[in-house]
């Protein structure tokens, strides 16, 4: 009976044992396996690393024969740098010993400057009287030949103004101061007879000419206002302008057949404008438009038979004026025909 109870509570604990030893083996397996991959992993890093301190070593190796071959150029940089300041040095010293000998032969030429200096004043001193002899150089001598023939020239051009005056000088034996008084004398004189001729020219054209107030004399000039002879903007002469000329050319050629020949005299006919300015195609400015008036006017004058070798056509444009302000009584009188009687 014991017996048999005792058989039954046997246990039979193999097959668990074999599943433990199983279950181990595969973990040491898996480990394993982990480990092999792990092993494979690190020899490709160590590989890798070994190629790159390869690399490394190379470099090194490149960039110890460039410091090698630095130091070798620092080297003869050195040197060279050496060599140039040696040289540099020996010109210094050269240098010096030129500038003591440039100060030396400054000094000396300073000496021989006073040295010659104190020659030149005995020499003169001992040669005072030689040289007051042979005082006329030829410099001088030719000098005096361009003075005779330019004194000789005046007397000639003289000779020919006291001729046209009407005067007898003798330009061979007179003094030329004498010579030019006597001329001022004869101009001065001829200048007072012209001016007679003006004032008797200008009386009578103010009687032709009646009593106008756009007609006025002005020192030596006669001023008529261009409306009297040309229209606005206009250059031609209308019927009313050319009645006006036609009695300034009677009354000119009247008081020029009483003027002596040997008077040069001119009539000079002036043209004036106002400030505004004029820009069209015959008229581009106020110097054209006042030119063309003076000379509108000098040929109707030629053609009442006024020698033309006695007329003078000027035009002076907006820059004449006889008032400056800007209204229309000032823009009037400043467009006006001046006619001056006078010398050529």
């Amino acid at each position: 009976m014991r017996y048999a109870i005792s058989s039954r509570r046997t246990v039979n604990i193999w097959p668990g044992f074999v599943d433990a030893l199983a279950a181990l083996l595969m973990v040491i397996i898996f480990l394993l396996l982990i480990f092999s991959i792990g092993q494979f992993y690190l020899s490709d890093a160590l590989s890798g690393k070994e190629k790159t301190l390869i690399k490394l070593d190379r470099q090194v190796v490149k960039l110890a024969d460039l410091l090698a071959l630095e130091k070798t150029t620092s080297a003869d940089l050195q040197e060279t740098v050496g060599e140039l300041r040696a040289q540099l040095s020996s010109k210094s010293r050269k240098n010096e010993l030129l500038q003591a000998d440039v100060d030396m032969l400054m000094e000396m030429r300073d000496q021989l400057e006073k040295d010659m200096a104190n020659f030149v004043t005995k020499l003169h001193e001992n040669d005072a009287t030689l040289r007051a002899e042979k005082e006329v150089s030829a410099k001088s001598l030719a000098q005096i030949e361009i003075l005779n023939r330019q004194v000789k020239a005046l007397r000639e051009q003289l000779g020919t103004v006291s001729k046209a005056l009407g005067l007898e000088l003798d330009v061979e034996t007179a003094s030329i101061e004498s010579l030019a008084e006597r001329l001022n004398v004869a101009l001065a004189e001829k200048a007072q007879e012209l001016a007679r001729y003006r004032s008797d020219f200008f009386g009578r054209l103010r009687e032709v000419l009646g009593e106008n107030p756009n007609i006025q004399i002005v020192g030596d000039r006669f001023v008529l206002q261009s409306e009297l002879l040309f229209e606005s903007g206009s250059a031609d002469l209308g019927e009313k302008g050319k009645a006006q000329v036609k009695k300034l050319s009677e009354t000119l050629n009247s008081v020029a057949s009483s003027i002596p020949d040997d008077i040069e005299w001119i009539v000079r006919i002036d043209g004036h404008t106002d400030k505004r300015s004029i820009n069209t195609k015959e008229y581009p400015s106020n110097w054209e438009l006042s030119t063309a008036r003076a000379l509108a006017i000098v040929r109707y004058m030629v053609a009442q038979d006024v020698p033309a070798k006695r007329l003078a056509a000027t035009g002076f444009g907006e820059f004449h004026p006889l008032d400056d302000e800007t209204t229309e009584e000032a823009y009037t009188k400043n467009r006006r025909i001046e006619i001056k009687l006078t010398s050529r």
